[in-house]
Parts: C-alpha cells; sequence; structure tokens
C-alpha cells in the first residue's frame, strides 16, 4: 500500500497533475494535529501551574515547558501544509496554475511557462518520512511541492510519480531532470 496517489488527468488542451492522500494519511494527520494540539494545552497549563504553584522551580521547568510547546507548535503547522494539490498545465495558454485545497487551502499561479525553470522530482522527506517529491522550480527560485509519495525503505525507482513528470514534462516541454 503507498498511501498517497499521484496521477494525470487530461482534457481541452490543459494536463492535470493531481495529488492525493490516502485517506489513512487524512485520518493519521487529524489525529496527530489533536494529539500535539493537546500537548501544547498540557504544556501551557504546566507553565501556569509551576509559576503558581511552585515559584522555586520556575527557572529549569518554565523554558523547558515553553521550547516543547513551540516544537509542538512548530509540527502542528508543518502538518497544517500538507495538503491535496492539482497542478494544472494550460497547454494552449502556456501557463501554469497550482491549486491546494486541505485545512489551509490557496490557489498558486496562473503563471508563465516561461518562469519555470523545471519541472522535476527529488528523494527529500515529507511527512517526516523518505519520499520522491514532485516540484516546479521557479526562476524566483521559489519551489512549489506538487506532491510525494512515501517510500520509506523501498528504491525511488519504485514510485510512479517520475514517470507521470516526465509525462508532463515531454506534453508541456517544460525543462526538468530526475534526481535522488
Amino acid at each position: 500500500m503507498r498511501g498517497s496517489h499521484m496521477h494525470i488527468g487530461r482534457g481541452d488542451g490543459r494536463i492535470t497533475l493531481i495529488f492525493q492522500q490516502s485517506a489513512g494519511q487524512q485520518a493519521m494527520s487529524g489525529v496527530y494535529l489533536l494529539v500535539m494540539a493537546g500537548a501544547i494545552c498540557a504544556l501551557l497549563i504546566g507553565c501556569v501551574y509551576v509559576v503558581v504553584f511552585n515559584p522555586a522551580r520556575v527557572f529549569p521547568v518554565v523554558p523547558l515547558f515553553l521550547g516543547c510547546a513551540a516544537l509542538a507548535t512548530v509540527n502542528v503547522v508543518s502538518g497544517l501544509r500538507d495538503r491535496d494539490c492539482a497542478t494544472m498545465f494550460d497547454l494552449k495558454a502556456r501557463t501554469v496554475t497550482c491549486m491546494e485545497s486541505g485545512v489551509i487551502s490557496r490557489v498558486r499561479g496562473p503563471i508563465s511557462f516561461d518562469e519555470v525553470t523545471a519541472l522535476q522530482t527529488r528523494v527529500g522527506f515529507a511527512q517526516n518520512h523518505r519520499s520522491v517529491i514532485a516540484e516546479l522550480v521557479l526562476a524566483s527560485g521559489e519551489q512549489w511541492r506538487l506532491g510525494y509519495e512515501l517510500i520509506w525503505l523501498r528504491p525511488a525507482s519504485s514510485s510512479d510519480i517520475p514517470r507521470l513528470v516526465a509525462k508532463v514534462r515531454k506534453a508541456s516541454g517544460l525543462a526538468g531532470d530526475h534526481s535522488e
């Protein structure tokens, strides 16, 4: 079972690269966010408790609790960033539009193919696991993550993402490479 899923949709002079998290990933993300939110609340309540009932321990305990709460907040924010993504390559208008949906949704683009320096894949980390990642690199240096597939211990060659990205590159004429 691979978890996330990426596929291509075609029609009316457009190619859409669609990334969807599996139902299991979505459920686990929700549970993870709730656990992290609970940990943040518990750490902040612990800070208040120490300040009110044991002021002699404020210096060693409160900074530790606040640091842990800050790290948990970073984990919550990174969890909110994971979302499904549909990237539309309009071959007639020669533009790219990226539509991300999830807890926080947003639309990037449309941008001209001329602003894209690479449509590529690479091996990196998504959701704290080794993954094959599809990304769009812009001339401005900005990188749009279009989707990923968790590969954990499997070789990168087991992923379908490089093949799908190569198809989109071929149809759109965009530059790019596959790197590991």
